[in-house]
């Protein structure tokens, strides 16, 4: 694993940002859950081979990345839908030379 300093923007305008670690395919960042406010370790699977370097800036890396997550959305009659829901997040990351 290789630490990092992140932000990652939602596209609604959310923004996180930190350090963390990736590994060949994942981000990991620390998180707090909305819940229980405990932390905890939120992992952005697979969106590595998203970012690419950024050109005439050292160890430093963007892209776009998009999750697919299912929702349960009630219906007029009563019932509830599953559908998916995509949920676009703007990546940008420093490798921290240790």
């Amino acid at each position: 694993m290789k630490k990092v300093t992140f932000s990652i923007k939602k596209r609604n305008g959310d923004k996180i940002t930190g350090v963390g670690y990736i590994t060949d395919e994942d981000l990991l960042i620390p998180a707090i859950s909305s819940k229980t406010n405990k932390p905890y370790i939120r992992v952005f699977e697979d969106c590595i081979k998203d970012c690419h370097k950024i050109v005439g800036k050292t160890n430093e890396f963007q892209g776009i990345y998009e999750m697919i997550i299912p929702c349960e959305i009630p219906d007029k009659n009563g019932s509830t839908e599953t559908k998916e829901l995509p949920i676009t997040y703007y990546i940008w990351y420093k490798l921290i030379e240790e």
